[in-house]
């Protein structure tokens, strides 16, 4: 009687769904693929630039091609255009940035000089923790040991880099010519007619949404760098156009390069200017230009489909920085606007896809 008891029992645990142990495998298969992508990103993360790329230059190679010229040299005209620009904003920028770079001496001088008493007070708690003789000596070593490291990381980078960035835009090539062949292979492979249709919808609404999100905000980056740089200029501050370009390149990363920027113009406010107020105006100038960018511009041109709660903006662009560095920051956003519609169009995650949104309510694509 007992037996038969607890095999009744074992029986109605089994029925009843564990919904702790089915939380836990999905946790767990997440973390396992973050470690993955973490391990193979010298592999994975080309692929996903590429597509990337492919993804939001697909709209000019299409007008191209429609041109009469065929897929495979209107694929290539854009690529070739973007290495030219790519290579050109290079060209314009490098200077200008080695420039400042070497002018951060004069920002260390021009802070110790407005800090005053606390940097005297300083030197001399450090004047008597430490000799002088041996401070000095050790920052000696420390600035030629760091040189020494920065020159060998660079020249063991360089390569590595030009050879990881030939090698995106020629997977961009790829994607850009043969996307709509695999696309179609696929369509062959599924049975019915049904699966057919919703896979090219969930394709072609895929493809326009995010080369739509693509567009709009690079033209609203674009949009807030030339601001930016006008600014710049009409302030006084050298080099505006390295500003106004690292304006619209920081700001794919919404908050954290925003941010970082700010930072930069702080300092180069202390350089430039002499009181106070002309330092705190030109970080201040560019806080407001895109503050009124992000609570005006782009909330009002891509309207709500694309405004997500900025805690899981942050916390998503942290984990792929985690995962990829500064190349993951840049590219988190459009990641997440990817895994949105997705997930919106296939059910990926259900009624869970409604905690990216700002205020409550459903998701719409």
């Amino acid at each position: 009687m007992n037996t038969h008891v607890h095999i009744k029992d074992l029986r109605e645990l089994r029925q009843v769904p564990d919904h702790s142990i089915s939380i836990a495998l999905k946790v767990l298969v997440v973390i396992a693929v973050l470690y993955t992508l973490y391990f193979c990103g010298s592999l994975v993360l080309p692929i996903f630039v590429a597509g990337f790329i492919a993804l939001f230059s697909s709209p000019l190679t299409r007008l191209i091609e429609k041109s009469g010229l065929p897929r495979s040299l209107a694929a290539a005209f854009v690529i070739s255009l973007l290495i030219f620009l790519m290579v050109l904003t290079c060209v314009f920028l490098v200077d200008p940035a080695s420039h400042w770079i070497g002018r951060l001496p004069e920002l260390s001088d021009k802070i110790a000089v407005a800090t005053g008493e606390l940097a005297s007070s300083f030197d001399s708690i450090k004047s008597y923790l430490f000799p002088v003789v041996e401070v000095e000596g050790a920052m000696v070593s420390v600035a030629e040991s760091l040189l020494v490291a920065a020159f060998s990381a660079v020249a063991g980078t360089t390569a590595t880099f030009v050879i990881q960035i030939t090698v995106v835009f020629v997977i961009a090539y790829f994607f850009l010519v043969y996307g709509d062949a695999l696309m179609r292979n696929l369509l062959r492979a599924q049975s019915s007619f049904s699966e057919k249709r919703k896979t090219v919808i969930i394709f072609q609404t895929v493809r326009d949404d995010i080369s739509h999100y693509a567009l709009v905000i690079f033209l609203i980056n674009a949009g807030l760098g030339m601001a930016t740089a006008g600014v710049m200029f009409a302030l006084g501050v050298g080099d505006p156009l390295l500003w106004g370009a690292l304006a619209a390149t920081l700001n794919f990363a919404p908050y954290l390069g925003p941010l970082f920027l700010l930072v930069i113009l702080t300092g180069v406010g202390f350089i430039e200017c002499e009181s106070i107020g002309g330092v705190l105006m030109v970080p201040g100038v560019y806080l407001l230009l895109n503050f009124f960018e992000s609570q005006f511009v782009t909330p009002t041109v891509l309207g709500k489909r694309f405004n997500m709660n900025p805690l899981l903006v942050v916390l998503w662009m942290f984990v792929w920085g985690w995962v990829w560095g500064v190349i993951g920051i840049l590219i988190a956003i459009p990641m997440l606007v990817f895994f949105k519609i997705l997930a919106v169009h296939i059910g990926l995650v259900g009624g869970w896809i409604n905690i990216l949104d700002v205020s409550p309510g459903s998701s719409r694509c």
